[in-house]
């Protein structure tokens, strides 16, 4: 056995002695924040310039990560850190940049704290778990995403640990490296990328009702509800208010760009992008903005925490009243014999989706932290009849961790125990390199 080799087997089998060592519930997603908290360092958010994350063995040893990039990628960082107290452990700290944490790195105790933030962050009981609730008989992008927003990492991170578990081989991992993460979520989205970039968006449907949901600022909640818009029976946003109705005279929402959400349309070839991308800095930051042409519609039961960001019809094809071929017939007999050849091809050559059966796709942004409760109900919007079903699922969005615990340094002369402590008196924000 190689010593490189060893070394990861070592690394893997360190992050899953801390959870057991730490009681952590690996079928779930690991609070790894919680968890270095819990091991008595001290962690700290600073907007770092150039770093993603150091550690410091300031007083018991402690953690710093940036501000400024998303929660998956603070969390990693976190875990990589953690691998570095718990990997290298003595006096020397890590400064890390985005290469040392995200990239190929040639330096070991680099590659070494990457395998153990993949062995923490994603154990094999919590990627079982999520595999099997997707339920697919093979891995693809659509899997790897689930996964890496499950268990709050990229979606790179994600498909390399798949790779290590031994659930997908090298060459797939190649293949789903190809994919955007975007495009993934512009497929569930059914055509519509998420306002902001660097979100994720969580897919549910009727089995979701009654669940509750744990998500992060900006993410959407995309509801796929099974409507027949042939019918007048549509859904809706519902309010407190009993009866709401959407006024007849509204014409229903348009129908999706996209096809049906399938795993398989999601070819790929969709992304030429190379493995081990590095975004740049300015696409990141174009990621974090909102797309100018979103106009969205708050959403009246939920005040300022949520928005309506899409409401869109799917044609899904999964039943027709009546049949193709009937409307068809129906519309050569009204054209009578005096029609056109054109106009009669026309028809032949229609695509008929009045009759079919599909989904109405809402995608909701919730933007503030704290717990809010979304209702759908299922209404004639042409009569005064009372509403026939209606949909509800609850979303707890988290607070962003912007603040710090400080309290288990005990050198009372070490400057950055004072910066921070000042920080937290006054509110400011203080850079690292200040508290250096």
């Amino acid at each position: 056995m190689s010593s490189e080799y060893a070394g990861r087997l070592a690394a893997v089998s360190s992050a899953s002695r801390l959870l057991v060592e730490a009681g952590v519930d690996q079928s779930r997603q690991i609070d790894v924040f919680g968890l270095v908290e819990s091991l008595g360092l001290w962690l700290a958010f600073f907007p770092l310039d150039g770093l993603l994350g150091a550690y410091l063995p300031e007083g018991e040893g402690g953690i710093l990560v940036t501000t400024e990039r998303s929660v998956p990628i603070q969390r990693y960082t976190a875990a990589h850190e953690l691998g570095h107290w718990r990997l290298d452990g003595g006096p020397d700290g890590a400064l890390d940049s985005e290469a040392d944490v995200l990239g190929r790195s040639d330096i070991e105790r680099e590659t070494l704290a990457q395998v153990f933030a993949g062995a923490l962050l994603m154990p094999p009981p919590l990627v079982h778990s999520i595999l099997s609730r997707r339920n697919s008989t093979s891995i693809g992008p659509l899997d790897v995403y689930t996964v890496a927003r499950e268990a709050g990492v990229s979606y790179e991170a994600a498909a390399r640990q798949l790779h290590h578990l031994d659930r997908i081989t090298r060459s797939e991992l190649r293949e789903v490296l190809r994919v955007q993460p975007r495009s993934v979520k512009q497929l569930i989205g059914a055509g519509s990328r998420p306002v902001v970039g660097a979100a994720d968006v969580w897919p549910v449907d009727l089995s979701w009702h009654g669940h509750h949901l744990n998500v992060r600022a900006d993410d959407e909640i995309v509801v796929s509800l099974p409507e027949d818009r042939s019918t007048g029976f549509r859904w809706s946003v519902g309010s407190p208010d009993p009866r709401p109705r959407r006024s007849a005279a509204q014409p229903p929402p348009p129908f999706a760009d996209s096809p049906p959400l399938d795993s398989g349309a999601l070819s790929m070839a969709v992304s030429k992008a190379m493995p081990h991308r590095k975004p740049a800095k300015r696409a990141v930051d174009r990621a974090r903005q909102p797309v100018p042409k979103q106009k969205p519609e708050p959403l009246p039961i939920v005040g300022e925490r949520a928005t309506v960001v899409g409401d869109v019809y799917v044609a899904d094809g999964s039943a027709q009243v009546p049949t193709d071929a009937a409307i068809r017939r129906r519309r050569l007999a009204r054209l009578g014999a005096s029609a056109s050849h054109e106009a009669v091809q026309d028809v032949r050559n229609e695509n008929i989706i009045a009759g079919y059966v599909g989904r109405r796709v809402f995608s909701v942004r919730l933007s503030e932290p704290g717990t809010t409760h979304l209702r759908f109900v299922l209404s004639n919007e042409f009569s005064d009849s009372d509403l026939v079903d209606e949909y509800r699922i609850t979303a707890t969005v988290e607070e962003r961790r912007g603040a710090f615990s400080i309290d288990q340094i005990r050198r009372e002369d070490d400057d950055l125990a004072d910066v921070a402590r000042e920080r937290r008196r006054s509110g400011e924000v203080v850079s690292a390199d200040e508290a250096r």
